[in-house]
């Protein structure tokens, strides 16, 4: 049984909210521990994004944020150059999806890793 954590933007949090727009300015991010196998939801928290009120560098300090909470998975929209780097830097597999629920979110990029 293999388990993964996985980050999504998202405004309030939770497997109901919906994939948020923008990574870097994301109020929260809805940290999901999932079995890869079964798809069994093992784990929900959510995490506060210190860089939704930052100045500057908003990517880098939500990809900190995503390996910090643990998640080797990113699902949400198009990271830009230097989050993307950072994302990479930290280990962290981007996928990129906009307008879904989190849970359908999940399930979809779950689907795709057990594919491949």
């Amino acid at each position: 049984m293999a388990t993964v954590r996985i980050a999504v933007p998202t405004e309030r949090g939770g497997l109901d909210d919906f994939v948020y727009s923008r990574l870097g300015r994301t109020p929260t991010f809805t940290i999901v521990e999932v079995d890869v196998d079964t798809g069994e939801i093992k784990k929900v928290e959510v995490v506060r994004n210190p860089g939704a009120e930052a100045g500057s560098g908003a990517g880098v300090k939500a990809a900190q944020t995503i390996a910090d909470a643990g998640a080797s998975i990113y699902i949400g929209p198009s990271p830009g150059p230097n989050a993307y780097a950072a994302l990479q830097y930290l280990g962290v597999k981007v996928f990129t999806l906009v307008g879904a629920r989190v849970k359908d979110a999940i399930g979809k990029i779950l689907e795709e890793l057990k594919s491949s």
